[in-house]
């Protein structure tokens, strides 16, 4: 397994802030990241202002666990970078990661 191109921390308020890029070769890292940090969370808010790049695999994770929450879990996709905002656009997956 690669080491993944990111790294997340998590600040006072509980906000995960992730930076770097998020590829195909951090997946299974993102994918146990997200699995073991969320099982019971009732809100999940992620910052992505230091992302610099995300591939397609790392776009379909999040977007396959965000539609795999319960219901009455709030998701909150906080400050995209200017890359990030600009790699939703594109590919149109902006409303399948915001709401």
């Amino acid at each position: 397994m690669e080491m993944p191109q990111f790294t997340v921390s998590q600040d006072a308020e509980g906000i995960f802030r992730f930076k770097g890029e998020l590829t195909i070769h951090g997946v299974e890292y993102l994918k146990r990241f997200l699995d073991t940090s969320f099982v019971r969370a009732k809100k999940i808010s992620i910052c992505m202002a230091d992302v610099t790049f995300a591939d397609t695999a790392s776009l379909q994770l999040l977007i396959a666990f965000r539609r795999a929450l319960k219901p009455e879990t709030e998701w909150n996709l906080l400050e995209l970078s200017p890359e990030l905002e600009k790699i939703l656009e594109i590919s149109d997956l902006k409303n399948s990661l915001i709401s």
